[in-house]
């Protein structure tokens, strides 16, 4: 087949290989590029600055393997892990994170990220009074305070 020609499987005559239609009414379908599947690589360099607070990193590829690991862990939960804070200070590494400590900090900050309460009983108020109403009469003025 020649190059920048297609083939038309109704007919076999060759078209361009940009036709949407042959000459015999044949419509070609429209082949869409599909979309890589996202790495998430900007994300984990955003985790990795702000765990950091901006400093350089000692080891950028061990750091950028232990944010791989994380974001595998957490399922790609962008919004939590850019939101989660560094329990402490680091000096130029996130491989706290990779230890038992960093693991169950972050599956804490986890869970309380995405705790929901249930659904308590919730007061209605019926517009019904118990009682009577106590008026106090509220002192405005200094004056008004040493007057008594």
């Amino acid at each position: 087949m020649p190059r920048g020609k297609k083939e038309c499987p109704k007919c076999s005559a060759l078209c361009s290989s940009r036709a949407l239609e042959c000459e015999c009414g044949f419509l070609f379908k429209n082949q869409k590029k599909t979309q890589k599947k996202s790495t998430y690589f900007k994300e984990r360099q955003q985790f990795i600055r702000k765990m950091l607070n901006d400093q350089p990193s000692s080891n950028y590829k061990l750091d950028m393997i232990a944010a791989t690991k994380l974001f595998k862990r957490f399922k790609n939960d962008v919004d939590f892990l850019l939101k989660v804070k560094a329990p402490f200070k680091f000096d130029c590494s996130i491989k706290y994170f990779l230890s038992k400590e960093g693991l169950d900090y972050l599956d804490k900050k986890h869970k309380e990220f995405h705790y929901k309460p249930k659904n308590s009983e919730k007061m209605v108020d019926q517009k019904i009074k118990s009682g009577e109403d106590i008026l106090i009469e509220k002192r405005k003025t200094l004056r008004d305070f040493l007057d008594e």
